[in-house]
């Protein structure tokens, strides 16, 4: 019942579309229960009773009963069609209003294949209860106690001898929800499962290929599929085992009225009429028991869909803003880690993380796979909450800062690079959606990517495939960097930006940004020592602790994991003394550049 209050209240927002088309449904109904009146005054007066001039005036108000039910017919059907299409709509933004909101944890405990269905079928769901099921349940009830009270006014010893059988009806309903219900959570739950397998396949589709495992995913889904078959069987079965006796029952009621019936038109206490009316009737009565089960069972999976929707608009964020949030006029884009520690599912990541970053600094983070380093960035976008400690941004607590505000201004580059189904144009603008043409052709030189855009087909309006069908890696990076950079962010992430780009087009990026960096705080996350070697200070990660920290040359100094890092990727060691007191010689990207070995 929660379920079904929870759906109202969407209902409720249409509240005068909804009784228009309750007015039209009752109009319909009320026609069709004249009819059998009409026909039993026709059996009784003019059949029997010989009074033909009746018959004209009686066949007009059924012709006249005709026209109202075929237009409230109408009306009926289109607005509770328009009346569920609005509360669908308003559930569907609501949901999608609310993913929005969700923290990454939440995204990292679901899969994307199961929110899908919970946004199509099971939403779809709920809207077919809304245009079909409330309609035919209303129209069930009021066909029922309407023509449960006609017939007890007819004659109440002929209703009271039809209606014998029908507790065994409501029984028999009764028992298949309690079944029933618990069948369709399954179906529902695996057809989201389905839905999952089908997107990863999909979405995966090159990797399949690339390890031929084409045979390995049929069988997976098949898999899957068999199963999504099998429970829907089981609900056919249930439903074939009750339905039949449900109708076996209600056919009962026929066979009571024709034998009380009949003996009491033999005894003269009723009418041949009466029981004439009473048949017409009895379908009306017979029909809504017959109903019961398929409204039951659309019930059953309109709450089903309702409980899944529901589960995801009570799932409540983790991060959360202050009543008043901190929205300054200046962002100074200072950044201060003290004493920061982080868990995941309760699994330590960082641990007493301790570091300046001064508004305009450039911080270079390293370290191997799982060191934490994607950690620490996530924690200054406030993607996740700190465990312990302290972490401020121009001097004021994180969790006080406006979270839009906040990362309003700062631009990230990712390592697993995502662009839409859109122009490249439109994909670089998505960092600011008002900028310019000159803004966009900027942004791109900066990031090294205005001259591959120029010599494709349509420049800045090619539209690129889904995530970047189309584009090689370092096209795709690049275009993400163009996209953080037109923000004109003062805090610039960069998490392992230029790993799919040569090392020539790498050495491009960084001379462009040298000059983007001196007025923002920088954040570099990289591998390799050529990205991170002019940073002010380079932090060593390792197990979610800061092992070393200092100046490339400094590091180089000491000899330790950062040594060791560089003499890993240069393997001549005859270069190590210029390394370590600073570069004697040109770039290393510039000998790259020219052939030179380093």
């Amino acid at each position: 019942m929660e379920i079904l209050k929870r759906i109202y209240r969407y209902c409720s927002r249409y509240r005068r579309k909804m009784i228009a088309a309750c007015v039209f449904l009752v109009l319909y109904i009320a026609v069709n229960l004249i009819t059998p009146l009409i026909s039993g005054i026709i059996v009784d007066d003019v059949i029997k009773g010989g009074k033909r001039e009746m018959l004209s005036v009686l066949l007009l108000i059924l012709l006249v009963g005709s026209v109202l039910k075929s237009v409230s017919m109408y009306f009926r059907g289109i607005l509770f069609e328009s009346f569920s299409q609005d509360c669908l709509y308003d559930l569907r933004n609501d949901m999608y209003t609310h993913l929005q909101h969700l923290p990454f944890s939440f995204y990292d405990n679901n899969r994307i294949g199961e929110l899908m269905s919970r946004m199509t079928g099971d939403l779809e769901g709920v809207r077919v209860f809304l245009a079909s099921g409330i309609p035919v349940l209303m129209e069930n009830c009021v066909y029922f106690f309407g023509t449960t009270v006609i017939l007890f006014t007819q004659n109440a010893k002929l209703a009271l001898a039809t209606l014998l059988v029908t507790p065994c009806i409501a029984y028999c309903a009764y028992r298949f929800n309690q079944v029933v219900r618990p069948i369709f959570s399954e179906i529902r739950e695996q057809q989201a499962t389905l839905n999952t397998v089908t997107q990863e396949n999909i979405t995966g589709v090159r990797m399949v290929k690339a390890f031929a495992r084409e045979d390995y995913e049929i069988k997976k889904f098949e898999k899957e599929n068999r199963r999504n078959q099998m429970l829907n069987i089981n609900a056919s079965r249930i439903w074939g085992s009750y339905f039949p006796a449900m109708d076996f029952i209600s056919g009962i009621c026929l066979i009571l009225l024709v034998w009380f019936g009949g003996r009491m038109v033999g005894r003269g206490e009723i009418s041949i009429g009466t029981v004439v009316t009473f048949n017409g009737y009895l379908w009306m009565l017979i029909m809504p028991m017959r109903m019961l089960g398929w409204i039951i069972n659309m019930m059953a999976q309109a709450i089903t869909s309702g409980q899944r929707i529901f589960d995801v608009l009570d799932t409540g964020t983790t991060i959360r803003e202050t009543e008043n949030p901190y929205n300054p006029e200046e962002f100074r884009g200072d950044v201060s880690f003290q004493d920061v520690s982080f868990r995941y599912r309760e699994q330590p990541v960082l641990l007493h993380v301790d570091f300046q970053a001064p508004a305009g600094s450039t911080i270079a983070i390293m370290g191997a796979t799982g060191a934490g380093k994607t950690s620490v960035i996530n924690l200054i976008e406030r993607f996740y909450d700190r465990s312990s400690g302290s972490i401020r941004i121009d001097g004021v607590e994180i969790q006080d800062w406006s979270i839009r505000r906040l990362r309003s201004e700062i631009g990230i580059v990712l390592q697993d690079t995502f662009l839409f189904s859109d122009t490249i144009e439109g994909n670089i603008l998505y960092g600011k959606p008002d900028a310019t043409r000159e803004e966009v052709i900027q942004a791109a030189k900066m990031a090294d990517a205005h001259d591959f855009i120029s010599e494709m087909p349509q420049g800045y309006d090619t539209i690129v495939g889904e995530r970047g069908t189309g584009l090689s890696g370092g096209q795709k990076q690049r275009i993400a960097i163009a996209r953080a950079l037109i923000k004109d962010p003062k805090i610039l992430i960069m998490d392992d930006c230029t790993s799919a780009v040569d090392m020539e087009t790498e050495y491009e990026i960084q001379k462009a940004l040298k000059e983007v960096q001196k007025s923002r705080t920088t954040f570099i996350i990289a591998h390799r020592i050529s990205s991170v070697k002019n940073a002010d200070e380079i932090l060593i990660l390792e197990d979610g602790r800061i092992v070393e920290r200092g100046s490339h040359q400094q590091l180089m100094n000491r000899k330790g994991r950062y040594y060791r890092m560089v003499r890993q990727q240069y393997h001549d060691l005859d270069k190590l003394e210029e390394l370590r007191t600073g570069w004697a010689g040109p770039d290393p990207m510039e000998a790259c550049r020219k052939g030179k070995v380093i």
